[in-house]
């Protein structure tokens, strides 16, 4: 209350008569403080404090859960207002997310992949680790069997991972379709065209920190299309017998790609997600193959007109 207000209550409460209406009363008499006594001209009487508390506590509170139903409410309709303009996309925070650590983005991908309805596409270049797999494949499979078109694209390094293979041999005859890249690309998964998970490539944070959540449709038609190219470029899983007449393998030409360009064995294992010594190895099986010696023989025979054709292809 104004201090008007309080001199008038304070008025009142002394038995003091009140003979002209004022906004200071008028306030009173709105806020049910003051009544006016009928049988007495200028008279007015104070409402009991308690009553009051009562009264205001009662307004507020029914107020509030009017408030908090509309506010429930708003979601829904949001909802359904996009879904009449399917063209207006998510602005703001719910456009693009972080979600710190990799459970949160693990269960924001579950959740997305339980509601996905035409498509789900994922590239995979790091290691899958058995128990991940083994959690998202029932996961999968479910959505396979929905009528969802999945495709997943790996770095040609998950031939050798066991658990991976066990992936694709289930999944493939359920419609699963699964590639390999010997060269590095971006990981991602896109549900729909419409929700995306992608690492963070603004502050450089680790896979396992997080991930952003994209709902913006544009967005992700874009993260779409440049899955979309990477497939195009990468090799079905089950084509193993296409490199019996090659004298190397998916695997050794990525080294040999990445050490002509100018990088040595520890930077290439680095970069295509391997050890010093699985590099190492896979080179000295090739220059056995072919009788080199040594490394500066084999990238010489990379580089001449006798290894063109395999160079060409991947």
């Amino acid at each position: 209350m104004s201090e008007c207000e309080r001199d008038l209550y304070l008025h009142i409460a002394d038995g003091g008569f009140v003979h002209q209406r004022t906004p200071e009363l008028d306030k009173l008499l709105a806020l049910g403080l003051v009544i006016r006594e009928p049988l007495q001209e200028g008279r007015y009487l104070l409402v009991p404090v308690g009553r009051v508390a009562r009264r205001l506590l009662k307004a507020e509170s029914d107020a509030l859960g009017q408030s908090v139903a509309r506010i429930a409410e708003i979601p829904a309709l949001i909802a359904d207002l996009r879904s009449m303009n399917p063209r207006e996309e998510p602005r703001g925070e719910m456009a693009v997310q972080w979600l710190a650590g990799v459970d949160a983005v693990n269960e924001a991908i579950a959740t997305a992949v339980d509601a996905a309805a035409t498509e789900i596409l994922a590239a995979q270049p790091g290691e899958r680790p058995r128990t991940v797999l083994e959690k998202s494949m029932f996961r999968d499979a479910d959505a396979l069997r929905r009528g969802v078109a999945m495709r997943t694209l790996y770095h040609v390094s998950a031939r050798s991972n066991p658990a991976v293979r066990q992936r694709v041999d289930v999944m493939s005859p359920l419609g699963g379709a699964y590639r390999t890249r010997a060269q590095m690309f971006l990981r991602c998964v896109v549900m729909d065209r419409r929700f995306a998970v992608i690492a963070d490539h603004a502050e450089g944070r680790p896979v396992a920190e997080g991930g952003y959540v994209v709902r913006s449709p544009a967005i992700c038609a874009f993260i779409a299309d440049s899955f979309e190219l990477e497939w195009a470029r990468a090799e079905d899983w089950y084509t193993d017998a296409a490199e019996e007449d090659t004298v190397t393998t998916q695997i050794q030409r990525s080294f040999l790609r990445m050490l002509h360009s100018g990088h040595d064995q520890q930077q290439a294992a680095s970069l295509l997600g391997y050890s010093t010594k699985t590099v190492n190895t896979h080179l000295r099986r090739l220059c056995k193959e072919l009788g080199f010696a040594t490394l500066y023989q084999l990238m010489a025979w990379w580089g001449s007109p006798a290894a063109s054709a395999e160079r060409e292809l991947d």
